[in-house]
């Protein structure tokens, strides 16, 4: 053979050899898994505030996890990531909402109930119009303002007379006449309707109450009731009491009893003013009297004494009760005289060591501050 043909086919075989061994690198690398591509977070090294995370061998499970969840936190109030779940999750989702809502049925409800509302807005200004449009013409004519809730009735004689307090009307005696400084019925100082009192008091400058009440057997057969028109509404009473009272000091040792005391007594002064009356008083009528009841004194000039004025204390007919009245009295045998009415007799006064009373009153609405009294408080001048 010759050399060439060694030559030529050397290289044949080192040709096939070379092939063979490509061939097989190309297979293996084919069943070789490829590495999946890196995202941009993980090309990025990381930033120089947040080194890599480092497995410690030392940290358990839980801790690992802490970590994990502090750094997730640090990352999810980034601005950059806040901006994005507001945008990504909290906008979308409040869209969805509202775009469950608000439906065409929800704004028919929402309509009903606004003209619901202005309805009863407008009913209301409506109701208050109609309910003081009575007292135009009179405000108009008198040029004043009218308490509020004043009746219709009293309108003219209000206009002419602020002090005006309503009607007494009294059936035994025929009395029926305007309360106010300007009538024979006059209002006590301090005794007022503007507001209600538990005790008020009249001054009748006139009038027969002596006759109807001083003795027991005309008392019985009286009618007892007494009706306060104010000028909000009618009260009914009960004549409880009747007694006289010396109006000069000077009968009594420089002491004339409160009996146009008026006000929100306190409960121990009432039971002292109550007592007072029940002694000065000639019969017992047996009519209960109450703290929490409300009263009404009037009070007129005495025939019978000197320097007297006769008084009737008259109880308020207590809401869904009917008026009753007394069939009987008690005769008190020992009245509370004055001390000029023992001199007289030379008798000794019983009643010589009793204290002058005088009332304590409430003098704010939340009745929780209260005043001592004294003469000065009880004249009318």
């Amino acid at each position: 053979m010759r050399d060439n043909d060694y030559s030529n086919e050397l290289d044949i075989i080192l040709k096939r050899i070379r092939n063979e061994a490509n061939q097989k690198t190309e297979s293996e690398a084919e069943k070789e898994p490829l590495e999946p591509p890196k995202t941009r977070e993980e090309m990025q090294e990381p930033p120089a505030d947040e080194p890599a995370p480092v497995t410690l061998e030392w940290q358990t499970a839980e801790e690992a996890a802490a970590s994990e969840r502090k750094k997730a936190r640090k990352v999810f109030l980034r601005p950059a990531v806040i901006r994005a779940n507001f945008k990504t999750r909290l906008l979308p989702a409040v869209k969805r909402f509202l775009g469950k809502i608000l439906t065409r049925q929800f704004f028919l409800a929402l309509g009903a109930l606004v003209l619901i509302a202005a309805l009863v807005f407008g009913g209301v200004k409506l109701y208050d119009y109609s309910k003081t449009a009575y007292l135009r013409p009179y405000i108009a004519k008198y040029g004043i303002e009218y308490p509020a809730g004043i009746r219709e009735e009293f309108c003219d004689d209000y206009g002419k007379d602020q002090s005006t307090q309503g009607r007494l009307v009294i059936e035994d005696s025929a009395t029926d006449t305007l309360i106010s400084n300007k009538s024979v019925a006059v209002p006590d100082k301090g005794s007022t309707v503007l507001k209600d009192q538990h005790i008020r008091s009249v001054s009748l400058s006139r009038g027969n109450l002596e006759t109807c009440y001083a003795d027991p057997a005309d008392f019985v057969n009286a009618s007892q009731k007494v009706t306060f028109k104010t000028l909000f509404g009618d009260e009914e009473y009960r004549v409880a009491a009747a007694y006289y009272t010396n109006i000069n000091p000077d009968l009594d040792g420089g002491y004339v009893f409160p009996y146009n005391a008026c006000g929100n007594m306190t409960k121990r002064s009432f039971k002292s003013y109550l007592d007072w009356v029940k002694n000065k008083s000639a019969y017992r009528t047996g009519v209960e009297c109450r703290y929490d009841d409300y009263y009404l004194s009037i009070n007129t000039p005495a025939t019978a004494e000197d320097d007297a004025r006769f008084v009737i204390l008259c109880v308020r007919v207590r809401e869904g009760e009917d008026f009753e009245k007394t069939t009987k009295t008690k005769e008190n045998k020992r009245v509370l005289k004055t001390q000029a009415y023992y001199d007289e007799r030379g008798e000794v006064n019983p009643f010589r060591f009793a204290e002058h009373w005088y009332p304590e009153v409430y003098t704010d609405a939340a009745m929780t501050k209260t005043k001592r009294l004294s003469a000065k408080d009880f004249t009318n001048d």
